[in-house]
Formats: structure tokens, C-alpha cells, sequence
């Protein structure tokens, strides 16, 4: 949201003057990135600084951030041509990224997919990788051994919230057009059940989420054809989250929960 809310910020200017498309989106690409970094990192900053957990905080920043979008888009960047919808200015239709060829979906997806290969190799196969699944693991067995687990929280918040704005990006880019309450679609709640089911895998994450797309956008048809209200997505979903975790917990201590072979070593 944040991120989506920068990029159409910076973008007024720019469709004003009538820059060209392609440096219209790098701009916005910048700023909607570096924005959604410096607030998700401000949550790390805190769990780094204060011992703040990262979860409770950025659920507030959430908030906090839907209050400042609301101030803005309400107020001195309000389009008044639009009396319906409290929306920014629209960045028109030379602005918008179209979709891939031969497809209804737009390139958003492409570079989502890119982005996850990407931390994959990060996690996976670099010395920073290795830190940060070591922290992530035990910090005190990390902080033992030597590792700046307070920096490696930080950088980690900050490559997340960077990867939330590119999201915001695409929204408003290639989606919205403007910055609206459209923005605020939960995308980062269905991202945390999306991250624990994929066990945090990246590549994993790619089958997932595009499987819970498909939950999420089935609402409306089994609205319809089945006579069951949309929230049942929603209580699907957090079904879902309960079997994980009550999986999570169960997991090795009861013989039926082990491997076959670490039961018999048993």
C-alpha cells in the first residue's frame, strides 16, 4: 500500500509533464520500492533497537500507513474531478503496463516469479543466506558465533518491504492507475499464511501463491453457484492456518507426526 501510494505520488509530476512512459515507471518503480523498504524497516529498526517483535509491529504500521495514505489521497493530493472515490490523480492510459503477450495477466507476475528465483539464490547459496537462516534458526547460537543478528533483522525487513512495494507498484501501474482505498486488499495477510505454508521457501512460495490466488478469486463463484457467503474464502483460509500450525506443533512428538526412520531410530 505504501509502496503503491509512493509510486503514484512521484507519478503526477511526471505524467504533467508528459515524461516518457518507460522513465515514468523506473521512477515509480524507485520510489515505490525505497518507500515500502523504509517502512518495513522501520519494524526491523525496532525489533533491533527495542525487541519490538516484527509481527505485532508492522500489523500497527499497517494501520498507521492506511491513516497517512487516507490524509493525503482525502486531502492536498485528492482528484476533485473524481467526487465518488477518494482517489489521486489518474496516470492515464500511456501509463499503464499492459499485459504479457498471449496472456490476460500483467508483468507483475513475471517479475514476481523473478524476485522469488532471485532470494531463493540469496538464501540458499550466498554467505548472507547462510547468516540470516542461521539467525532465523537460533539467535543466540548465531549472536555465539559471531553474526550482526540485529543488522541481518534490519536487511531483512528492508528486502521485504522492498518486495512489498514493487507489489504496490504493479498496483497502481498496471491495475488501479491512482492511489485509492483500493490499495488497502490485504495482500500482505494472505502473504503471511502464503510464507509459513511454503515453509518460508521461496520457489516453494511461487505454487502456493498462485494456488491461494485461485482460492481468493474463486469467492465470488461460489457465491453465486453454491449459495454460501464470500467470507467462506476467508474462513477457508484460516482453516488452513490452524491445520499448519496445529501441524507445526504436533510435528515430532507423536510416532504417527515422524519419518519412518527416525521413528525406528527412536
Amino acid at each position: 500500500m505504501i509502496g503503491g501510494f509512493a509510486s503514484a505520488t512521484i507519478a503526477i509530476p511526471l505524467v504533467l509533464a508528459h515524461a516518457p512512459p518507460l522513465l515514468t515507471w523506473v521512477i515509480m518503480l524507485a520510489f515505490g520500492t525505497a518507500a515500502g523498504a523504509v517502512w518495513v524497516g522501520i519494524a526491523g529498526y525496532l525489533r533491533y533497537a527495542r525487541g519490538v517483535n516484527e509481527t505485532i509491529s508492522s500489523l500497527l504500521l499497517t494501520y498507521i500507513g492506511i491513516a497517512v495514505m487516507n490524509f493525503f489521497v482525502e486531502g492536498s493530493l485528492r482528484d476533485l474531478t473524481n467526487p465518488n472515490k477518494p482517489s489521486t490523480m489518474p496516470i492515464g492510459d500511456a501509463y499503464i503496463i499492459g499485459k504479457m503477450p498471449g496472456t490476460d495477466v500483467h508483468w507483475g507476475l513475471a517479475v514476481g516469479i523473478a524476485l522469488a528465483v532471485i532470494l531463493y539464490v540469496l538464501l540458499s547459496r550466498t554467505t548472507f543466506g547462510f547468516a540470516v537462516r542461521v539467525s532465523g534458526g537460533n539467535a543466540r547460537a548465531a549472536l555465539a558465533q559471531g553474526l550482526p543478528v540485529g543488522k541481518l533483522i534490519v536487511s531483512c525487513c528492508l528486502i521485504a518491504g522492498a518486495c512489498a512495494g514493487v507489489a504496490g507498484f504493479f498496483e497502481v501501474a498496471a491495475i488501479q492507475g491512482r492511489a485509492n482505498a483500493s490499495l488497502v486488499a490485504g495482500y500482505g495477510f494472505t502473504g503471511i499464511l502464503v510464507s509459513f505454508l511454503a515453509r518460508h521457501n521461496p520457489l516453494a512460495i511461487i505454487p502456493v501463491a498462485i494456488m491461494f490466488g485461485g482460492i481468493v478469486a474463486s469467492g465470488g463463484l461460489i457465491q453465486r453457484r453454491m449459495d454460501l457467503p464470500d467470507a467462506t474464502v476467508l474462513v477457508l483460509q484460516g482453516l488452513t492456518f490452524v491445520v499448519l500450525l496445529v501441524s507445526e506443533t504436533l510435528y515430532g512428538r507423536f510416532k504417527i507426526f515422524q519419518v519412518q526412520g527416525t521413528a525406528d531410530r527412536t
